[in-house]
């Protein structure tokens, strides 16, 4: 009766010399179970111990982490130096010593000019050029348009450059410059780049948006001059002007009807020679398609 109602209660009894009595604690149905048994069944449990539980491994296996640790950490190590070391062999080796330039595609950028905008000089060695920065120090002279700079082992440096192409002189507050075809400025002029091309003058109320579409109509309306032949050109709101001086000829021609009026010079043109009156045609005016000539 006593054990009975010690096993119901859930009291602890303490375990007497010689007997079975045994400490344990209670489960929910009240019976007491040995650690490590299951109840009914005689087989004992055994825990699982998991990295990261806070349950420390076995020395075996904490020595056999660290041994892979070193040893993973000590192979990055050595392929690092081993690269490092390569790397500055390569690039101190006089294999690879630059001993020849190529330099394509210049006509007002002479060779030397390029090759110090380069930054670069026989005897550096080739691997250890920055291919990008050689091209940006190439292209942000005025004149350059585009650059490919090529490295060809173990000692050559092939430079190609595209070159901006004036085609007017511009005069502005700030001086006289060089322009492309499309009035975009290149450079200043200046004694020693010095070439001589027509002066192109801006109105006020004037824009550069349509000057290439109008001179190369201009060179297609059969004329025997050309629009790089004059000594200046007027852009002047709504007409265009252009002097020749070595015919001494002048022209104007409004912008309104652009087209009409071109195609009027050159049957006006045309009509003159047919006559042999052109070489002494001195002024030329066409607006709304009508044409005065004075001689």
């Amino acid at each position: 009766m006593t054990m009975a109602a010690t096993m119901r209660t859930g009291s602890v009894v303490p375990r007497s010399k010689g007997s079975n009595n045994y400490r344990g604690k209670p489960t929910e149905s009240g019976v007491r179970v040995r650690p490590g048994k299951i109840p009914g069944s005689g087989a004992r449990l055994r825990s699982v111990k998991t990295p990261g539980s806070g349950v420390r491994l076995r020395p075996g296996k904490a020595l056999l982490w660290l041994f892979a640790l070193l040893v993973g950490l000590g192979f990055v190590i050595l392929l690092s130096l081993a690269l490092l070391f390569g790397f500055r062999w390569l690039t101190t080796n006089s294999f690879f010593s630059l001993s020849e330039i190529e330099i394509t595609g210049n006509s007002r950028l002479s060779t030397e000019e390029l090759v110090a905008l380069a930054g670069v000089d026989l005897g550096m060695n080739t691997l250890e050029m920055r291919i990008r920065d050689v091209e940006d120090r190439v292209v942000a002279n005025p004149w350059t348009d585009q650059v490919a700079v090529r490295r060809v082992l173990p000692g050559k440096l092939s430079i190609a450059v595209t070159e901006r192409i004036p085609a007017y002189w511009l005069r502005t507050g700030k001086g006289l410059f060089y322009t492309e075809a499309d009035g975009s400025v290149i450079d200043a002029v200046s004694p020693g780049r010095f070439v001589s091309f027509p002066l192109l003058e801006v109105g006020a109320d004037a824009g550069l948006d349509e000057l290439a579409l109008r001179m190369a109509d201009f060179d297609e309306a059969g004329l025997p001059v050309r629009a790089g032949q004059a000594a200046w050109i007027r852009l002047l709101g709504e007409r265009l002007e252009m002097y020749f001086e070595e015919r001494d000829l002048w022209l104007s021609v409004s912008a309104k009807e652009w087209k009409r009026n071109m195609e009027c010079l050159s049957l006006v043109w045309g009509d003159l020679e047919r006559r042999g009156e052109a070489g002494g045609a001195r002024e030329i005016r066409i607006f709304g398609g009508k044409v005065w000539v004075r001689t």
